[in-house]
């Protein structure tokens, strides 16, 4: 799979740039698109505090991530699309090998911008979930580990629709509040329940398959900018708060995923990657992943 992504961008990089040039605003003043498109792989280390299983440990292990964005705007009216997903692959215990990372996450924006402000009404939807099985790990009675299937693809599955008001910055960075949003909690495979024995998963219970809940939502959408020479940072995030819990910060449900990238020698990289996750139907404490990172990178725009 990473040789045909490397390949693929590789040809990519030299026709995004053209396509960029050929596309913003000169051909015509109201229509400007831009892509950005980013790719990075390398052997990781990674820092588990308050890990929720036993994958959940420090190890060192092999990752990828990649990253598209677009931006199109006609006149007034604004769609951006945001893509990110990331493997990982480590030794578990043994000759016991395992996936360590393994999410997705789509974000698509349509917007009516108020004049050159930079804010505009906003309508989105963002969907994460995994796309494969993850298992860990128990001892048995004489001490051999079994392995049993601890999350699945939708399982569990995240769903976002909300309206709002949105504020652009810096050509390619937002601010999003969702007045009106509604969050979908999915768990498609019903075998988690049992393989994991417990009657109540993400706040779904045994036989239930899909929740709906009503709130509020806050999205930061930071593609990878450069600060200074050679520096460069990186930020998306959300914060869930349902209409029941918006008085107690201890029911929002926190996705924080920030880096900060410092290139070397054209195509490499040395990256910290924090991710904060918390949601008490998961569990009662946070969970933080702190990523230290060197590897080669590719991207269309520096």
């Amino acid at each position: 799979m990473i040789p045909l992504i490397l390949i693929t961008l590789l040809n990519y990089n030299a026709f995004a740039q053209d396509s960029i040039k050929r596309i913003s605003p000169n051909i015509n003043k109201q229509i400007s698109s831009i892509i950005d498109i980013d790719f990075f792989t390398t052997f990781a280390g990674i820092n588990v505090i308050n890990g929720t299983t036993g994958n959940d440990c420090n190890n060192l292990y092999l990752y990828y991530n990649l990253t598209v964005s677009n931006k199109f705007k006609v006149g007034k009216f604004l769609m951006t699309n945001n893509y990110f997903t990331e493997f990982g692959f480590r030794k578990y215990s043994d000759s016991i090998s395992t996936v360590s990372d393994d999410q997705y996450n789509f974000k698509n924006s349509f917007s009516y911008c108020f004049g050159n402000s930079g804010f505009a009404f906003n309508l989105s939807i963002i969907s994460k979930s995994q796309y494969f099985n993850h298992y860990d790990y128990k001892s048995d009675s004489v001490g051999h580990l079994t392995k049993y299937l601890f999350t699945s693809y939708l399982s569990p599955g995240y769903t976002n629709f909300s309206g709002g008001i949105k504020y652009e910055f810096n050509d390619n960075c937002s601010v999003e509040l969702g007045l009106v949003n509604g969050r979908s909690t999915k768990v498609k495979n019903q075998k988690l329940f049992e393989s994991r024995g417990v009657d109540q998963l993400y706040g779904l219970e045994t036989g239930t398959s899909k929740k709906t809940e009503y709130g509020l939502i806050l999205v930061v959408s930071f593609p990878v900018q450069r600060i200074i020479k050679n520096v460069f940072i990186e930020n998306y995030s959300q914060v869930n708060a349902t209409n029941k819990s918006i008085k107690y910060m201890k029911n929002y449900v926190f996705d924080l995923n920030g880096a900060i990238h410092y290139r070397f020698l054209e195509h490499f990289r040395l990256t910290m990657r924090t991710k904060y996750l918390y949601d008490i139907e998961v569990n009662k404490r946070p969970k933080i992943i702190n990523n230290f990172i060197l590897g080669f990178y590719l991207n269309n725009t520096f």
